[in-house]
């Protein structure tokens, strides 16, 4: 990427945090006071992945589903300590799912982190966790308790790439939950309405064309919470991207135009809220 363009999107990201973390909002309050909990204890956190990209992609009145938070220096044990007032349950990948007064906060070890442990792809530290994430439009970490005179530390592997080209592909192929990567690859591309790089493209085939369908919609409802497709719909996609993954270089999938919407934000600020 060239090295101006990389400043200029560090720059919107760190921008969008900073109001997203000095909001006023009266819903994001719970979770503001929360997150300061991090420097106050003087813990070395990053906000990662998929709260970023809604951040960059929405910008900052944008309220995530959840928000995923790495911690060093730390034990699973001193966290669920440290959080014992608003730990929910521990979460299928061995961190902590919390609820702060209706904002769900997944936090966990640098250390216990799947990739770092199990496959080993780098240092234990920050920067090498944006080679952990499936999605390339996930692979990026911000400093949520240090931050420097010239802005929030900011470590990226193909996101800002993924942001501009707005295309999905794969960042680190290996991971414990295949069937959910496949799905929530077709979950996030309708959602942001971002092409699909030909080598997911064929992952996601691979994929969910030998599972039942039935247990992918299992696989949504364990994961979200509800089916966020349905089984026609996967089938019906499944389809299409069969039909274009051998004579396509970028993969759409059949979605319905964009609505147009009154832009009722500018009267009621910071209420906007990521499906």
């Amino acid at each position: 990427m060239d090295s101006h363009k990389a400043n200029a999107d560090e720059l919107i990201l760190q921008d969008h945090v900073s109001q997203f973390l000095s909001s006023k909002a009266r819903l994001k309050a719970p979770l503001i006071s929360f997150l300061r909990r991090f420097k106050e204890r003087r813990l070395p956190a990053v906000i990662f992945g998929g709260t970023l990209r809604d951040l960059m992609v929405h910008g900052p009145r944008t309220e995530p589903r959840d928000v995923d938070i790495v911690v060093d220096g730390a034990s699973i044990q001193d966290l669920a300590k440290l959080f014992e007032d608003v730990v929910v349950r521990r979460t299928r990948f061995g961190g902590l799912h919390l609820n702060v007064k209706g904002w769900m906060v997944d936090v966990w070890p640098l250390s216990d982190t799947w990739a770092l442990r199990e496959l080993r792809i780098g240092s234990r530290d920050f920067q090498a966790l944006t080679r952990t994430t499936f999605l390339n439009v996930e692979a990026v970490v911000i400093d949520l308790t240090n931050r420097r005179r010239n802005g929030r530390q900011i470590y990226s592997s193909g996101f800002f790439e993924a942001i501009r080209t707005r295309i999905l592909d794969i960042n680190l192929e290996e991971n414990p939950f295949p069937d959910l990567s496949a799905i929530r690859t077709l979950v996030t591309a309708s959602t942001l309405r971002y092409g699909i790089s030909k080598r997911l493209a064929r992952y996601v085939v691979r994929r969910l064309s030998s599972t039942p369908l039935e247990y992918l919609v299992e696989v949504q409802l364990n994961h979200y919470g509800r089916a966020r497709l349905d089984t026609d719909t996967i089938h019906a996609w499944l389809r299409v991207i069969r039909g274009q993954v051998n004579t396509q270089s970028v993969i759409r999938l059949p979605l319905e135009p964009e609505p147009t919407q009154l832009p009722l934000w500018k009267d009621y600020p910071d209420t906007a809220r990521v499906a």
